[in-house]
């Protein structure tokens, strides 16, 4: 994290953090970070800095945001047994393992065998090769480093990456990170080994969040360097030109990337629950506005709705898969999102 939390102005404002940049330009969503005493939301704009390897899949971390490593395994078999359908296939003959039966799976790969030792059934696994090869677009511009009780955008993001990565590469799918923001960032290929996770997530502790916005830019970048139809994820807060932004996102599903949109907010972005007059900062420019925010918080919400409303429209429309999640939501909602569009792309 390379930037501090600013100095609290005079006595008589709050200092939360937001980035401006013109009043509504941007709706006031590139909150950056925040001193605030006197009342509101608790900010901060730490990013969690400790250099375990394993921190984004630490159970004693992922149970201070009550979250849980055994939520993918739960959605995968919930998942499965809804589509009644396995997505294990393109077996070759080289046997793996084997893995207990899912209704839906083929009946032809049941080992009737170790049915008869165990009276449980069992599916024959086998090497196969990669079935989709997935790349996920991580946001690391500064206003990722923003957040309310404890938890940035940016360190829920790397959660919600490396649940992602590590579920893609259980089901055999290769997996790739970019980082984006103000241009193009740390590439990693894509890659099926389990090892591989340990360098996605050396990738994000050595790439926190830092710098100004230019998401247009960045996905256009990647999208040159994407030769290979993909399966794309974007984890971004998506604050920049909205317009920009969509064209560059509508770009990869017209290369016929099959496209994910992961839109990030915190919770007091999207209510604007700040009280008492409070200066506002923009962490890139250092521009600063004090407002009122019981004065405009109408306003304000119903123009963020307005743009959510907006990014659903023009990305639904071009076949790519939006959904708006705030910190406070389980990641069982993006992991299930995941998992549909992947089935698709298997069809």
């Amino acid at each position: 994290m390379t930037q501090s939390t600013p100095t609290t102005p005079a006595p008589s404002a709050a200092s939360s953090a937001a980035k401006s940049g013109g009043f509504f330009k941007n709706l006031l969503g590139r909150f950056a970070g925040a001193v605030a005493d006197r009342g509101g939301p608790k900010v901060t704009t730490e990013v969690m800095k400790d250099g375990r390897s394993n921190r984004y899949l630490d159970p004693s971390v992922l149970a201070r945001f009550g979250l849980t490593p055994m939520v993918a395994k739960l959605v995968v078999e919930g998942f499965i047994s809804g589509l009644h359908r396995s997505p294990f296939h393109g077996f070759s003959v080289e046997f793996a393992d084997h893995r207990e039966y899912v209704p839906g799976d083929d009946l032809k790969y049941l080992d009737w065998m170790l049915y008869a030792r165990t009276d449980h059934y069992y599916i024959k696994r086998y090497e196969e090769e990669t079935n989709v090869r997935c790349h996920i677009l991580l946001d690391r511009s500064a206003s990722m480093a923003f957040g309310t009780e404890g938890l940035t955008k940016w360190d829920y993001s790397c959660f919600l990456t490396t649940c992602l990565a590590h579920l893609m590469i259980k089901q055999q799918d290769a997996v790739g990170l970019a980082m984006i923001g103000d241009g193009p960032g740390v590439m990693a290929p894509a890659r099926s080994r389990q090892s591989h996770l340990r360098q996605l997530m050396a990738i994000m502790m050595q790439n926190p969040p830092e710098g100004g916005t230019d998401l247009a830019t960045s996905l256009q970048a990647i999208a040159r360097n994407l030769k290979r139809r993909s399966l794309v994820v974007i984890v971004s807060d998506l604050i920049d030109d909205p317009d920009e932004t969509l064209k560059s996102i509508r770009m990869l599903s017209a290369q016929k990337h099959d496209v994910v949109v992961f839109h990030v907010s915190d919770p007091s972005e999207l209510e604007f629950n700040f009280e008492g007059s409070t200066l506002f900062i923009d962490i890139e420019t250092g521009e600063e506005l004090e407002v009122d925010p019981e004065a405009v918080r109408e306003t304000y919400r119903e123009r963020m709705e307005d743009l959510t409303d907006n990014f659903r429209k023009r990305l639904t429309e071009v076949g790519i898969d939006y959904h708006p999640i705030d910190t406070r939501q389980p990641y069982d909602h993006a992991l299930w999102a995941y998992l549909q569009m992947r089935a698709r792309v298997n069809k």
